[in-house]
């Protein structure tokens, strides 16, 4: 779940040390969500995580054999780990992994929670293991919990608990990045996009008596999914729209309706959300939203934006998007004229940047001789990503052929022309630049191009003409060593799968 790319979404502290809890492994004979513990979910739903981990410390040493206890401390592990955002806490969930499954092992067979609670578990540990790119051990775990939900269903197919993992996994294995395959192959295991989304819907629709975080995660994660691989993904913020009513108090429902909307382009919507979010110290303190507030700012050119991402540098404890937030700020400056802090920017985005990307690549390429980014076109590239179509294609227009100083920046014009048209809905227009990108960037390692095969599949999915759109979607894969070609791959391999159900 970055919230990204995708990734952010829960959290908590790790307070297990300091708590010194013990867990008496002897007594796991229940399942029981108690007074304390559903308070306990509150205070984690909304990211007050000091007060829930307190509680569920209290509730596990009062109350040692209720695993349900247990469960939620994992939980709130998880939550910790994915909103910080922070590697070095990794051993530590994963001794927490282990621990938690352990406890819940303890419970009867006759129990409909004891392979929830692990399948849970398990995709939780799945989730954390993905954020930091341990792409294998986390299939493994992706596989386990998939066989353990997929055991309970067939053991207690009444029981509703399990429908969220069932669904998650199935629609998550549907889309599991190609370079991964071979290992849902040697188990045996296939995912089903539509199914799975199809199951978790109504796990939603159903969920009234359920747990609170049960049903707090199930919304975010049908949003996110639907957000980075359904066939619209607009249509994310309108399903989850309806769970954040409580942002200005709830915080993990304000950061997701926050992502959620900078990413569907509703920059106004999501600056607004942000702005009224719940601050004190009870909530966890998130220093990726400040870095969301720059990228806000930035797609409206607010030079304000600077002051955001300077405070996402100097807090944050991961720096995990230090090289954006450097990238980000040379082009601030480029836009403000000052040549000098854009190439001091530019080489601290370079300083920490472990690999150059292909399109750091170009653009160096055309440093070197001498050529600096087009301000028009560069305009036009964070007003589209901000939503503001039209003013984008203002500044496109603007540009003339003699403006475009490289071969580079004549691709990426061709393909800004063909994004802003396609969310214009002006189909033909944007086929046609799309078209143009693909003849220009003939050789050319760059995302922009398997992007555009990728959006002429949905432009040709969308008028019902399958087999070229089919075909678009096998070209996204032919590319490679271009930036996102993890993520860009595995969009195509869903909407593939997406295609072949649909046609069915």
């Amino acid at each position: 779940m970055k919230l990204a790319n995708h990734k952010h979404f829960t959290v908590f502290l790790l307070l297990y040390l300091l708590l010194g809890i013990s867990f008496n492994s002897s007594a796991i004979t229940k399942v029981e969500y108690t007074p304390a513990l559903n308070e306990a979910m509150q205070h984690m739903a909304s990211l007050r995580l000091v007060q829930a981990k307190q509680i569920i410390a209290k509730e596990i040493k009062g109350n040692p054999q209720n695993a349900t206890a247990h469960y939620l401390y994992h939980y709130a592990e998880f939550f910790n780990i994915m909103v910080q955002y922070d590697k070095t806490l990794l051993p530590a969930f994963e001794k927490q992994n282990q621990l938690s499954l352990k406890q819940v092992e303890l419970l009867p067979e006759s129990s409909p929670y004891k392979l929830f609670y692990k399948s849970s578990i398990r995709l939780q540990a799945a989730f954390v293991k993905g954020a930091f790119n341990e792409y294998l051990a986390a299939a493994w775990d992706f596989r386990t919990a998939f066989q353990e939900a997929n055991i309970n269903e067939k053991k207690f197919p009444q029981f509703l608990g399990h429908k969220k993992e069932l669904g998650t996994l199935m629609a998550l294995l549907g889309s599991f990045p190609p370079q991964y395959n071979w290992i849902l192959h040697a188990v045996g295991l296939e995912g089903d996009f539509n199914g799975g989304l199809a199951i978790l819907k109504n796990y939603i629709q159903s969920s009234a008596n359920e747990p609170l975080i049960e049903k707090q995660q199930a919304s975010i994660i049908y949003a996110l999914i639907q957000l980075n691989f359904g066939k619209d993904h607009n249509a994310a913020l309108t399903f989850y729209t309806p769970f954040a009513k409580e942002y200005t108090s709830n915080l993990m429902q304000c950061y997701v309706k926050t992502y959620i909307a900078a990413k569907t382009g509703e920059t106004d919507l999501a600056i607004k959300t942000l702005r009224a979010r719940p601050t004190g110290e009870a909530y966890i303190h998130i220093t990726f939203l400040d870095y969301i507030m720059g990228d806000l700012l930035l797609h409206q050119l607010d030079q304000d934006a600077a002051i955001w991402y300077k405070k996402y540098i100097t807090f944050s404890k991961t720096k995990n998007s230090i090289k954006d937030a450097y990238q980000k700020l040379s082009w601030l400056a480029w836009l403000d004229g000052d040549t000098t802090k854009f190439l001091i920017y530019h080489d601290l985005m370079q300083k920490n940047t472990k690999d150059a990307g292909s399109e750091l690549k170009l653009v160096n390429a055309d440093l070197a001789k001498g050529i600096y980014p087009n301000t028009s076109l560069l305009q036009a590239r964070l007003l589209f990503d901000g939503g503001y179509n039209e003013k984008a294609l203002a500044k496109l227009k603007s540009i003339q052929k003699a403006d475009l100083k490289s071969s580079f920046q004549s691709l990426e014009y061709q393909y800004r022309l063909g994004r802003v048209y396609q969310e214009m809905k002006k189909t033909s227009e944007a086929i046609q630049y799309f078209n143009n990108c693909l003849e220009q960037g003939k050789g050319v390692k760059s995302y922009l191009l398997p992007n555009t095969c990728l959006q002429l599949g949905l432009i040709y999915e969308n008028l019902n003409y399958a087999s070229l759109a089919k075909s678009y979607y096998e070209q996204v894969s032919s590319y490679s060593g271009v930036d996102y070609e993890s993520s860009l791959h595995q969009k195509a391999k869903t909407n593939l799968w997406r295609l072949k159900t649909s046609v069915k």
